[in-house]
Order: structure tokens, then C-alpha cells, then sequence
């Protein structure tokens, strides 16, 4: 008998190691629902023939024989074993997802230190209606390397923007700039100016923010 022809199928997929494992965990669990479900039709069983499960269905017979108990208690008790046997193997899969975890290094922290030049900051009349805000970046401790990238927004864009939005350290500091402009026609009032790491990037870290006051300056 000749060997099944299995044509050349080369699909790329591209999970990393630490996708993997929530989707490990969550084949487990589905799994643990599955023999829970199958346990509890095994106890189903057992109330039907000894009548304690109320279903509305009469036994037929209607008096069962201790024979008959003892093989549907057989017939529990095998079905119980298989049971047993997939919990096992599904021990050892967890165990071997625990040690995967370990072989994962967690993702670099980082943290931000801004600050704001000038902090007030004109909506009418002949001052300023920009700032400068610098921030400097460190990973675990350090400063961070060329590259890291960081994201600017402002929590009301009716006073102001930031440009630009996204940028990264350079390759001789790690430090970061953008700056913040207060809409000519805006309202005077108080934006807060937050930076943090985006989400396509390795690093993670609290977002840090700074305050920036606009005041209407045509008033003497």
C-alpha cells in the first residue's frame, strides 16, 4: 500500500511565543467545560435510573432491577475513567504552558519625563500661543535607546494640538519633543498634555502628562 500524495501547503503563520499562550490557556479551559459538561451528564444518568432527576419521562420499566444499576454504575465509572485520563494529559499541557511562561522575558518598562516651556501660554493678544514640550525617556532605568518612539495627545482639542504626534529618541539623547499651540480663537483654560508609548512599539509604561495654562492675554 502506497503512502497518501499530500501536496506542498507552506501557509505563513505569524504568532509569537507570547501569543500563544493565552490561546493555550484558553484551549485548556474549553477543554475543562467540555468534561465538566460530560460529568454532569454522567450524574444526569445516575438521578434518571434512581428517579431522583424529575424529567417528566416514566422508566420503562418502570421498576429497575439492582443488575441494571450495577451496569449503568459500570457504565459511569468507565466513561469517569476517560474522564480522568484527559484531565491528566490536560495537567501536563498546563504544566508545559507555566514553562513556557518562564522562557519569556516581560516586555521593557519605561517612563517619561516631561516638561513644559513656557507652562502659560497665550490664547489673545501678543504672547506666546506655543510650548515646547521635552521629554525624556528611559527603559528599565537606562536611557532609552535611538528609536524609541513616543505618542503626544492633548485631553481637550478644542484648546489646542500637538505636533507632532508621534516621535522618537534620537541617536545621541533620549529625549523627545513636540509642540503644543493653543487655538488662536480658543477659550483661555487649562490641557493637559500626555505622552505615552503606543501600542505598536516594545516598550510599555505608565503615560505621563503635564499641565498647560492658557490665558487670554488681551485682557490687561
Amino acid at each position: 500500500m502506497s503512502f497518501p500524495n499530500i501536496p506542498n501547503i507552506t501557509p505563513t503563520i505569524s504568532v509569537t511565543t507570547a501569543q500563544t499562550i493565552p490561546l493555550l490557556l484558553s484551549s485548556i479551559a474549553l477543554e475543562e467545560l467540555a468534561l465538566a459538561h460530560i460529568m454532569n451528564a454522567e450524574a444526569e444518568k445516575l438521578q434518571f435510573v434512581l428517579g431522583t432527576l424529575p424529567t417528566g419521562t416514566a422508566l420503562s420499566p418502570a421498576v429497575v432491577s439492582l443488575a441494571e444499576l450495577f451496569a449503568v454504575d459500570s457504565s459511569v465509572q468507565r466513561t469517569l475513567r476517560d474522564v480522568i485520563k484527559k484531565e491528566m494529559l490536560l495537567e501536563f499541557k498546563f504544566e508545559n504552558v507555566l514553562d513556557l511562561l518562564e522562557t519569556i522575558a516581560p516586555p521593557p518598562t519605561g517612563t517619561i519625563i516631561l516638561s513644559a516651556d513656557p507652562t502659560t501660554i497665550c490664547t489673545f493678544g501678543t504672547g506666546l500661543a506655543f510650548s515646547v514640550i521635552t521629554g525624556q525617556v528611559f527603559v528599565d532605568g537606562n536611557p532609552a535607546p535611538p528609536g524609541t518612539f513616543v505618542s503626544f495627545s492633548v485631553d481637550n482639542p478644542a484648546l489646542g494640538t500637538v505636533a507632532p504626534i508621534l516621535t522618537a529618541t534620537g541617536t545621541f539623547d533620549n529625549t523627545v519633543m513636540t509642540i503644543f499651540e493653543a487655538n488662536v480663537a480658543g477659550l483661555p483654560g487649562t490641557v493637559n498634555v500626555t505622552a505615552e508609548f503606543p501600542s505598536f512599539g516594545p516598550v510599555s509604561g505608565v503615560p505621563a502628562s503635564i499641565p498647560i495654562n492658557i490665558i487670554d492675554c488681551s485682557i490687561p
